[in-house]
């Protein structure tokens, strides 16, 4: 499972970007982590350098270093809501995820995002239920 921490954990293939000059340097992921302990690696991706745009605000690559609230776990998620709504919104959950997805997402093995938390909030309000989801547990993240 994966923990919160100060010092992400780059994926190994996330391209990093060196252009100190790029006005959007210091809110770029990309550029961010190339503070981090690259020696420790044979090889990294980074951005092609003859791909820096004039302007770095028009920047293709650019990734925010504002992190995305990921909601873990849905075992508790059906448990205070009526049978029936449950079951229902069960098999919408594995429908739309599959078999594997919907129990990755239960067992807390993979994240909610927040596009995936609107989906699940919504089958709530489709079933008249008014209260929110809740989930085992909250990480902030970046969006590698």
């Amino acid at each position: 499972m994966k923990e919160e921490s100060d010092s992400p954990s780059v994926p190994y293939n996330f391209s990093r970007c060196f252009n100190d000059q790029c006005p959007q340097a210091s809110k770029c992921l990309r550029h961010v982590v190339t503070q981090d302990k690259i020696a420790d690696y044979l090889y990294i991706s980074i951005v092609n350098p003859a791909r820096y745009p004039a302007d770095g605000n028009q920047c293709e690559c650019f990734k925010t270093t504002v992190k995305v609230h990921v909601a873990w776990g849905l075992k508790q998620l059906l448990n205070r809501i009526p049978y029936e709504d449950a079951v229902s919104i069960r098999i919408q959950l594995v429908g739309h995820y599959g078999k594997t997805g919907y129990y990755r997402f239960y067992r807390g093995e993979r994240g909610l995002m927040p596009k995936d938390q609107a989906y699940i909030r919504q089958l709530f309000r489709n079933k008249g239920i008014k209260e929110e989801p809740t989930y085992q547990r909250y990480t902030e993240e970046y969006i590698w």
